[in-house]
Parts: structure tokens; C-alpha cells; sequence
């Protein structure tokens, strides 16, 4: 028999972070909550946004997650941001 476990937490952009779900895990997915991208104060017609959030591994107790955020204006000024993601964990009980 297996236990759903979920977790949040957030990722720079570009960046991994490792969750341990205290028991072995069978399987995972990992969704997007949230994302915050900012050129600051400065007027910017953007021009590209992207988001997204993926499983890089899972081995044992641990899931490790991955996620990208990115914006360019028409200038091609770029920033990066951080992405909130809810892992999804099937594990054993």
C-alpha cells in the first residue's frame, strides 16, 4: 500500500532543490504554484515569459526538482525569477 505525500517550496531560477520525504518514494510529479519575475520599476514591453518546473530525479526518501523562470523585453533585457512547485509523491507507507 502507498501514501500520497506533497511538499511546497521554491526554486530559483535554473536551480535544483532536493526534497526528503522521510520513506521511499515510488513515484513523483511536480506542478507549478506560483512564479515572480520583476525588471523592477522600469516600463518594459515584454516580449517572451516562461515557466516551468520538472522532476530531475528520484532515488530513495529523495525527489529533486528542478524549475526555470525567464522573461525578455523587446530590448532583449532579460530577468529570471523563482518558481513555488507542489511535489507530488506516491510512497511507501
Amino acid at each position: 500500500m502507498s501514501t500520497t505525500k506533497f511538499e511546497a517550496v521554491k526554486v530559483q531560477s535554473g536551480a535544483t532543490q532536493s526534497i526528503d520525504f522521510g520513506t521511499r518514494v515510488l513515484n513523483a510529479s511536480v506542478a507549478v504554484q506560483a512564479f515572480e519575475l520583476s525588471f523592477g520599476s522600469a516600463d518594459h514591453h515584454l516580449k517572451t515569459i516562461s515557466v516551468a518546473s520538472s522532476i530531475s530525479s528520484f532515488s530513495g526518501n529523495k525527489v529533486t526538482v528542478s524549475a526555470t523562470c525567464f522573461m525578455e523585453d523587446k530590448s532583449n533585457n532579460k530577468a529570471y525569477g523563482s518558481v513555488n512547485v507542489l511535489v507530488v509523491a506516491e510512497c511507501d507507507s
